[in-house]
């Protein structure tokens, strides 16, 4: 049996790496409206944890796409059956860990990471360890990837660095924090138009005050995004789920394709071949074994993207945690045509929407 989680604010709590966080309203809203979400992955006789299992129950246009689970809430955590159980977050942080063992009067201790597993955990969610481990040994996998970041630890440091480096003919880079959820803790500067604004500079100063360094890499020209699927397993293998076919605004996830893997094969290969993708899938499970066993079980994903003159970014994030790409592989499983996968933020609630392709679908 599982206990499920849906913390979508997991990566600001990596970030605050304490046993207390508040998260932004927006997290808070998004982890109470879809707290439900783990019903779409889970097994039979599961258990989903979510905010009031008297005032929340799994919509009703979802429940065809729904397991038999039995929703709780904080207040069950003390009686839980330990025998043969499994804890299942989106992702495991401090804060997480800290609730579950206050939530159930410490019953719960010996299902949960130790202080030193989070540590190590928390760095391999690193954008830093990314960049310095596994987004080079992508890169040199195949003859036509791109990809490089480096991390920064003073704004002068980083200011020399976008100053002096020719990044093609408009110096354009992306900046990360180094731990951030889809969309925030990236800004984007052009060294030949606006520069370092001092609005800019105050983020920058900002995110080495509060998490040690920032990232800093070139903006590559998109043409499409795509993210490869995995989970790691206690005895260290990792198994290739599937592809990911997803939309991004701004750096922020839009929606997933809802699809088989052959369909979703054949959008891919319009621009990278079979044969790449499996290098790349193949260089992923050699590669993380040894880098999670002992530290991480579970579901993690890849983010990479097609860019310009046909080249490969192997590795624009590292989500070592549940994705929107798990969801969208367990949702199609359960479809027999291509649909669209979104979250939608309407009248102050967050919802997910499973419709037919159309036109600005994914």
């Amino acid at each position: 049996m599982k206990l499920h989680i849906f913390n979508p604010g997991h990566e600001i709590a990596l970030a605050e790496h304490r046993k207390y966080v508040t998260l932004p309203h927006a997290a808070r809203q998004l982890q109470h409206d879809l707290s439900f979400l783990p019903a779409l992955w889970a097994d039979d006789d599961d258990f989903v944890l979510v905010e009031s299992k008297a005032h929340q129950d799994i919509p009703s246009y979802l429940k065809k796409y729904a397991a038999k689970v039995s929703l709780i809430d904080d207040e069950d955590l003390p009686y839980l059956d330990l025998e043969n159980t499994e804890i299942m977050p989106w992702g495991w942080n401090l804060a997480l860990q800290n609730r579950l063992l206050e939530r159930s009067r410490g019953r719960l201790s010996q299902l949960l990471p130790s202080q030193t597993q989070l540590e190590a955990y928390r760095t391999l969610c690193s954008r830093g360890w990314c960049a310095t481990y596994l987004l080079p040994h992508l890169v040199t996998s195949l003859a036509d990837a791109v990809g490089i970041a480096h991390a920064f630890s003073s704004d002068s440091a980083l200011f020399a660095h976008l100053k002096a480096t020719d990044n093609g003919p408009f110096r354009q880079y992306v900046l990360k924090a180094p731990w951030s959820s889809s969309g925030r803790g990236l800004r984007y500067v052009d060294m030949q138009r606006e520069g370092i604004t001092p609005h800019l500079q105050g983020w920058i100063t900002n995110v080495i005050a509060k998490q040690g360094y920032i990232m800093a890499e070139p903006y590559y020209n998109k043409v499409f995004d795509f993210g490869m699927e995995f989970h790691a397993h206690k005895n260290g293998s990792v198994d290739y789920l599937g592809l990911s076919v997803f939309h991004t605004v701004n750096g922020a996830y839009a929606g997933n394709l809802l699809a088989n893997e052959a369909d979703k094969q054949e959008l891919v290969s319009r621009y990278a071949s079979s044969s790449v993708l499996k290098t790349l899938c193949d260089a992923v499970k050699h590669f993380m074994p040894a880098q999670l066993q002992g530290i991480y079980a579970g579901p993690f994903g890849i983010d990479m993207m097609i860019v310009g003159e046909g080249k490969i970014h192997p590795c624009v994030e590292l989500n070592l945690r549940r994705t929107m790409g798990h969801v969208a592989l367990s949702l199609s499983a359960k479809q027999h045509s291509r649909r669209s996968m979104q979250i939608t933020y309407k009248n102050g609630r967050y919802s997910l929407h499973i419709n037919p392709l159309s036109h600005q679908s994914v």
